[in-house]
């Protein structure tokens, strides 16, 4: 569950800067945006994220498709290297930066409210 969370959240970040920011090189506002790959292309050009990074967001991103269609347990690391990469995305697209503290305090709000 935290895996699929966490990677809704870089899919937003990722998608709501290529809009906003109108950088997406698809023309046809008909169509659906969804291309990840070409998405964090164009976000490693603009220097927000290293190649590396690009890289570990779309093999996290592909574990959590295959966690939908096969239920393997996901270590507990994996999901922690994650948010690390969601704090990046965070940072660098959006300018936005929590201390720990605070990061803390927004997951036990989120914890509360799901009553977890």
């Amino acid at each position: 569950m935290a895996l699929i969370s966490i990677d809704d959240a870089a899919m937003t970040a990722i998608s709501n800067y290529i809009k906003t920011n109108n950088l997406s090189e698809i023309n046809d506002t008909d169509k659906p945006i969804n291309n990840l790959e070409l998405f964090l292309e164009i976000i490693v050009k603009q220097h927000k994220i290293t190649n590396f990074e690009m890289e570990d967001i779309k093999k996290f991103h592909n574990l959590k498709k295959n966690l939908l269609r096969q239920s393997d347990i996901i270590i507990s690391d994996v999901v922690n290297k994650y948010v690390v990469l969601v704090k990046i995305l965070l940072a660098y697209l959006y300018d936005y930066r929590a201390t720990k503290s605070e990061w803390e305090g927004m997951i036990e709000d989120y914890r509360k409210k799901l009553k977890l």
